[in-house]
């Protein structure tokens, strides 16, 4: 009797472990008092533009983490419906959940990326070209299958479309290399707006490919083109490291030019750096800027010259003092950087400049800034070879 029972027992709760999730599947989310299902039919179906756009607004609210409706809701949306500002705002709506989506959210990424892919495409309103462009770039690396169509759109004939596809495709990173030869065409087309070619530049640097060398150093160069572009182009180069070495003469000149501007200057800095020991050539410029009006410029050439090691040859001697006088500069962290510069040189390469500079970091360590004697000792412990 006990077991019969028992198995009953079992038998239901088993039943009822079953029956509950389905159920609960199966209720449709409610917002302000109507259900998921009825907000769908108002977007699709709704008496003026006003109404379809509460629709799509609420659909948006629920979310697809409650029901997969939604997506799929917003994916029809994008492709069908008549409104452009509503096919527009699903877009949007579709890229940010992408944007958001979890590993474990059932959401069809795939199928998202391929509406918005369609509507960057064919859609002949360019409010919805430029949304479904910008809604691919928040999807990033997941829209990496839209590729090819992002790079089309850099031709597109509404300027906006053309921005927004640069921009994503500078959001996809290394995910945008199919691009590269689309990105260089619409880099180098003086008759694009200035924010793509802008956009183009980065993701140049983003893809990672010495190929993109000639023409960012042909940007950068170009004394006609506008200063943030140039500017972006050298950042670019920067990113590509000692890939972009042929470059560093050009990034030499502009460093030092009269015409550019403190930013500038600061870009070509900081790529002259993270060129490491390829940045020699610009030893000279590197030298100059020491003395830049700029704190920045002068804090990124000391630290570039650090990098130099034994390669300072002949002009050591003039590059020891160039930073020597830096450990007097107004600006603390300029000074810092100066100390931190000649520990990193090492002893080996400081040569017969080597007991001056011992000699004035010794100095240092006596001074009344703490930030400045604790430098002074690191470098000093390493000029020594000291743990």
């Amino acid at each position: 009797m006990f077991s019969v029972h028992w198995g009953m027992t079992v038998s239901v709760c088993a039943l009822l472990f079953w029956v509950t999730p389905l159920r609960a599947e199966e209720e449709e989310p409610v917002f302000r008092g109507k259900k998921l299902s009825e907000w769908i039919e108002q977007l699709q179906n709704g008496k003026d533009l006003r109404d379809r756009q509460a629709g799509l607004l609420a659909i948006q609210l629920i979310g697809p983490r409650k029901d997969r409706k939604v997506t799929q809701a917003l994916i029809a949306a994008v492709r069908e419906n008549t409104a452009e500002s509503i096919r527009a705002g699903a877009a949007r709506a579709l890229g940010s959940i992408a944007a958001k989506a979890r590993d474990e959210d059932d959401i069809p990424l795939d199928k998202i990326r391929d509406a918005l892919a369609t509507s960057l495409r064919a859609d002949k309103k360019p409010v919805v070209r430029r949304a479904a462009a910008k809604a691919l770039g928040e999807m990033k690396g997941r829209a990496i299958g839209a590729v090819d169509v992002l790079a089309l759109a850099l031709k597109d004939a509404d300027a906006a479309t053309r921005t927004e596809a640069a921009r994503s495709l500078r959001l996809l990173g290394r995910n945008a290399d199919e691009a590269l030869a689309d990105l260089q065409t619409a880099l180098k087309d003086p008759r694009l707006e200035h924010l793509t070619r802008v956009h183009c530049a980065y993701a140049l640097g983003h893809i990672g490919s010495s190929e993109s060398v000639p023409v960012l150093k042909e940007i950068l160069t170009d004394t006609k083109n506008d200063t943030e572009l140039r500017r972006a182009c050298a950042e670019a180069l920067g990113e590509l490291g000692p890939k972009a070495a042929d470059s560093v003469p050009a990034l030499a000149a502009a460093l030092t030019a009269k015409e550019s501007d403190s930013l500038l200057r600061r870009a070509c800095a900081e790529a002259l750096d993270q060129m490491g020991l390829e940045a020699r050539p610009a030893l000279p410029a590197l030298r100059t800027a020491l003395k830049d009006d700029d704190q920045f410029v002068r804090s990124l050439s000391l630290h570039a010259i650090s990098q130099m090691g034994r390669e300072l040859g002949d002009e050591r001697k003039a590059v020891i003092e160039g930073i020597l006088m830096a450990l007097d500069d107004n600006v603390l962290e300029v000074r810092i950087t100066a100390i931190e510069a000649l520990g990193n040189l090492g002893a080996d390469s400081l040569g017969d400049e080597n007991q001056a500079v011992v000699t004035r970091l010794t100095a240092a360590t006596r001074d009344p800034q703490k930030a400045i004697s604790d430098a002074a000792k690191v470098a000093l412990k390493k000029l020594q070879g000291m743990p």
